[in-house]
């Protein structure tokens, strides 16, 4: 496994102290993840870290880390730093396009959630409260170990992803950013400024 051709650790950290967003499985093993990531990110010059698999096959298999038990070293020097983190991830749910909104924090969930929701209109997704398998509560779960012990997790269904990076959130069509993407990344940026302060 060759760093900067397998797997690729990216962050900035302007602004850490009040918020990082975090994609711990980005590239090819929650496809869609990284970019929207940085999509949201750059809107708002919030701190980020994206962990990105590019193998050619098995990057699911080979290369997923469970969030309550990610310990890559770049991560965690700078979970400590930040208030809240909100963690991006891809479930494998086809049918609607949904977002699972889940973590810790309630009011961090319940701020997202009507960001996202009150844009729907304009990005096709719908976010609802994530069903137990998806809930992200592990206070050893990445979501939950900025400075308040709380944050928000975010599950994007594939059907999510697709609409996002249409027609099937493959390597090329992530290529190019859809209007539902640049919808829902200024819907998280006006969620995450409420939170933030």
């Amino acid at each position: 496994m060759m760093p900067g051709r397998d797997i690729r650790i990216a962050f900035g950290d302007a602004n850490i102290g009040k918020c990082l967003i975090v994609a711990p499985h980005g590239g090819g093993i929650e496809p869609g993840t990284s970019e929207l990531l940085r999509a949201v990110a750059e809107l708002g010059n919030w701190a980020w870290y994206e962990f990105a698999g590019f193998l050619r096959k098995g990057n699911v298999e080979g290369l997923h880390i469970a969030s309550a038990r990610f310990d890559e070293p770049t991560l965690t020097k700078l979970l400590p730093k930040t208030n809240f983190v909100l963690a991006l991830h891809g479930s494998q749910e086809m049918g609607d396009p949904v977002v699972h909104v889940g973590g810790l924090w309630e009011e961090g969930r319940s701020g997202i959630t009507a960001a996202i929701n009150a844009a729907r209109s304009a990005h096709g997704l719908q976010a609802s409260e994530a069903p137990p398998h998806l809930s992200g509560t592990d206070p050893a779960s990445v979501t939950n170990r900025g400075k308040l012990g709380r944050g928000i997790q975010l599950e994007f269904s594939r059907s999510a992803r697709n609409l996002l990076f249409p027609p099937d959130c493959s390597r090329e069509a992530r290529g190019r950013r859809s209007p539902a993407l640049g919808a829902l990344a200024k819907a998280m940026h006006a969620g995450l400024k409420q939170l933030a302060g």
